[in-house]
């Protein structure tokens, strides 16, 4: 009996590091995921600055 629980104990520790591993690199993705999204959004923020402020001193040319 002790090896029989000594072998699923091997068994669990096993499945225990590939969800630990697993768990590790979805909070990789994640974070890396989120330092993109927030470089998109700073950039996409400064493009609609840029755009607005070239809109504004074309109104204000033309008044």
């Amino acid at each position: 009996i002790r090896a029989q629980l000594t072998e699923q104990m091997k068994c669990l520790d096993q499945q225990c590091e590939l969800r630990v591993q697993l768990l590790q690199d979805l909070q990789d993705f994640f974070r890396k995921k989120a330092e993109i999204e927030m470089d998109y959004s700073r950039n996409l923020e400064k493009l609609a600055e840029r755009f607005l402020a070239k809109t504004r001193s074309t109104k204000d040319q033309q008044f």
